[in-house]
């Protein structure tokens, strides 16, 4: 019986072992995604938290499998193509980004700007899709990238939408940080905005989260639960505003396909 349970101990302890280092190299993985500039083992063991040890075992196992890339002179580090395989298959299988995409498009082309898909994840806007403005030679697809919730006009369009239970814990995870002149930092004066949001049906975002940009954005919905925001970005507002009933007939539509 002893050995039994001595047994099922170290089974036990090795698996909490085996998480453990799988957390360590999902931290580790974030850190070099989303560091400003491609760092090196050392850098990225400090911004995860990581003994340079177990950061150095973890960065060789991620580089032989190809979900981190190492510069041979310099030793820093960016993300690896096998990601790319595992966000296809999210992008290619999430039903929001599918169908909101012709109409990103379309949306697009009847305003000239760029159009955008967001989500809520980790309490941060996650973009999922996004169309560029006609007139640049280049259209295609933006994901990937995430922002203050509180600031930009698709997390605006989202939170004015949820219970306030839920906005309230989402602030609290992420507080309101100030990222131009412009950003909202009161939560008195961020509830009011709130409201606005709520009452005319869109969100703006004059200057808050990128400076000289501007968005509005609208909710989309399943079920009466906000899931997304479609948005349109420009250098100045009233040239966007002007086509918020737009907006929020597309935001409708792909609502009702959903």
């Amino acid at each position: 019986m002893l050995t039994t349970l001595k047994g099922a101990s170290e089974e036990g302890d090795d698996e909490r072992n085996s998480v453990k280092s799988l957390v360590k190299a999902l931290d580790l993985l974030e850190a070099v995604a989303t560091l400003a500039t491609a760092p090196r083992i050392s850098e990225v063991a400090i911004a995860s938290g990581i003994s340079r040890p177990t950061a150095y075992r973890i960065v060789q196992t991620l580089v032989a499998n190809g979900y981190l890339a190492q510069d041979v002179q310099s030793g820093r580090l960016s993300p690896g193509f096998s990601l790319l395989t595992l966000a296809a298959g999210v992008l290619d299988r999430n039903r929001l980004r599918i169908e909101a995409l012709p109409h990103l498009q379309a949306l697009a082309n009847l305003t000239g700007e760029r159009t955008n898909l967001g989500i809520l994840h980790r309490n941060k806007v996650l973009y999922l899709a996004g169309v560029e403005k006609p007139l640049l030679p280049t259209i295609y697809s933006r994901f990937g990238k995430s922002a203050p919730a509180h600031c930009c006009s698709l997390g605006k369009a989202i939170l004015a939408n949820l219970p306030d239970q839920e906005v309230e814990q989402l602030l609290a995870a992420e507080p309101l940080r100030a990222q131009t002149q412009k950003s909202i930092t009161s939560m008195a004066r961020f509830r009011e905005e709130l409201e606005l949001t709520r009452q005319r049906g869109y969100a703006i975002d004059d200057g808050e989260h990128v400076v000289n940009a501007r968005c509005i954005a609208a909710p989309i919905f399943t079920q009466d639960r906000p899931v997304g925001a479609i948005g349109i970005s420009a250098s100045t507002l009233p040239s966007i505003v002007e086509h918020a009933a737009t907006l929020r007939h597309t935001a409708e539509l792909i609502s009702h396909v959903l």
